[in-house]
């Protein structure tokens, strides 16, 4: 019953970090896109694209279903990544999202 029990404790904890790990990742991997999309012309999707694949190569299978998305108003431009974390304890499904946003960056005399 001891053993079980520090089993489960053990599993949980390496859950909370692979999310913790995971949420990092998935912030840089936003703020990269971001950066990328904050230079004219604006590519909001070329952002998204860069931040998944920012995002997969740093995790490789760990982080799955990772989708990202690309945003702007005109003055900032926002990129959000959504990913689901590889489950270390049974039942149990954690995603993650993190959004960075900066300012479109204009050139003015």
């Amino acid at each position: 019953m001891i053993i079980s029990t520090l089993i489960i404790a053990a599993l949980t904890v390496f859950q909370l970090v692979a999310v913790f790990l995971g949420r990092t990742i998935a912030l840089e991997a936003a703020r990269d896109g971001a950066d990328r999309a904050r230079i004219s012309p604006v590519d909001v999707t070329g952002a998204a694209q860069r931040a998944t694949a920012y995002t997969r190569d740093a995790t490789g299978a760990w982080l799955s279903h990772v989708d990202a998305d690309g945003r702007s108003d005109g003055n900032v431009v926002r990129v959000t990544v959504n990913a689901e974390v590889a489950s270390f304890v049974p039942f149990v499904t954690m995603r993650i999202s993190q959004t960075a946003a900066a300012p479109i960056e204009r050139i003015r005399p």
